[in-house]
C-alpha cells in the first residue's frame, strides 16, 4: 500500500508538519509520496530530499526572516524571498524535484493563466519560491517565463495530485483549519492580509472538503502570529500532540484500506511496543 502526505500552506504554522512527521515516523508510517504546497513545499521539499527528521528540525532552527527577505519597492509585493533559495539548497540533499528521496510534487499558482501548476521536476529553490509567494506580502516568483503566486490560492491543501501520484492512501495535514489570531491586538499589515487570506482559504476548503483524503490532521494553532518563527517549538508540538491523538484513527482508517498488509500489521505491533 502507498501512503500519500499532503502538506498544506501556513507560514510559520508549518513547522507543524514536523511534529505531524515526527509521529508518523515514531509509529513506523512513511510517505512514499508527498505533496506540498506553500510552506507544505517548503517542509515537504526538504523531507523528501531524504534528510532525517532531526535534520528537518534542525533546518527550522535555523529559518530566520532576517536571512530569507529584504524589502522591494511596493511593485509586486513589499518583500522579496528569492533568498529563500539559499536556504532551500543548504538544507535539501538534491536540487532537482525529481531527485529527491521520496516522489514529491509542488504545487503553485500560475497568474497568466490563473490555475493550478503542479511541479514534479524543476529546480527546487524557484519552484518552492513560486508557491510560498504570498500575494500582497511576498513578491510574485518569475520561473520559466512565467509568472507564479502562493499555491493556496487556489487549492491550501494539495491532496488530489497524490492518487495520480499512485498513493493508495492519503494524509492530509490542514494548518488553517484549527488556526486563529486576534486581529485586533495584531492589526498590521501583514496579519490584515494573513486573516483575510486565511477567511477565503477556509472557506474554500468547505467546498472542496479535502478530496482524495482518507484521513485529516488539523492542528490547533490559536493567537500565534503565522509570522512568528521563534514560537517554532510551540508550533511543532501542536503537529505532533494532534497526531499522537489520532494515531489509532489513522491505523483504523489503513487497515479498512488494505486489512491483510503487511505494512499495516507492522504498525500495530509498533503501537504495540511503545505503548508496552
Amino acid at each position: 500500500m502507498k501512503i500519500g502526505l499532503a502538506l498544506g500552506g501556513g507560514a510559520a504554522y508549518g513547522f507543524a508538519h514536523i511534529g505531524v512527521l515526527k509521529v508518523l515516523e515514531k509509529y513506523g508510517i512513511k510517505p512514499d509520496f508527498i505533496s506540498g504546497t506553500s510552506v507544505g513545499s517548503l517542509i515537504g521539499g526538504i523531507y523528501a530530499s531524504g534528510v532525517s527528521i532531526q535534520q528537518l528540525e534542525e533546518a527550522a532552527r535555523d529559518f530566520n526572516w532576517f536571512d530569507i527577505v529584504s524589502f522591494t519597492l511596493p511593485k509586486g509585493g513589499l518583500l522579496s524571498i528569492e533568498k529563500l533559495d539559499n536556504f532551500i539548497y543548504k538544507h535539501s540533499k538534491v536540487k532537482k524535484i525529481q531527485d529527491t528521496k521520496i516522489k514529491f510534487a509542488v504545487t503553485a499558482t500560475n497568474l497568466l493563466d490563473a490555475k493550478e501548476e503542479i511541479f514534479f521536476e524543476g529546480d527546487m529553490g524557484p519552484i518552492i519560491r513560486a508557491s510560498c509567494s504570498l500575494p500582497g506580502i511576498f513578491a510574485p516568483t518569475v520561473y520559466n517565463h512565467k509568472i507564479y503566486v502562493d499555491g493556496g490560492i487556489l487549492k491550501n491543501v494539495p491532496t488530489e495530485v497524490l492518487k495520480k501520484m499512485g498513493a493508495d492512501f492519503v494524509i492530509a495535514v490542514d494548518l488553517l483549519a484549527n488556526s486563529k489570531i486576534d486581529i485586533l491586538k495584531n492589526n498590521n499589515i501583514f496579519n490584515i492580509v494573513w486573516a483575510s487570506w486565511t477567511l477565503t482559504i477556509q472557506e474554500h476548503t468547505k467546498i472542496t472538503q479535502y478530496k482524495d483524503a482518507d484521513i485529516v490532521i488539523k492542528p490547533t494553532i490559536y493567537n500565534i502570529n503565522p509570522f512568528d518563527v521563534f514560537k517554532r517549538d510551540e508550533i511543532i508540538t501542536a503537529g505532533y500532540n494532534i497526531t499522537e491523538d489520532m494515531i489509532n484513527n489513522i491505523v483504523e482508517e489503513m487497515k479498512k484500506k488494505m486489512p491483510l498488509s503487511e505494512r499495516i500489521k507492522n504498525i500495530i505491533n509498533k503501537i504495540s511496543e511503545i505503548n508496552n
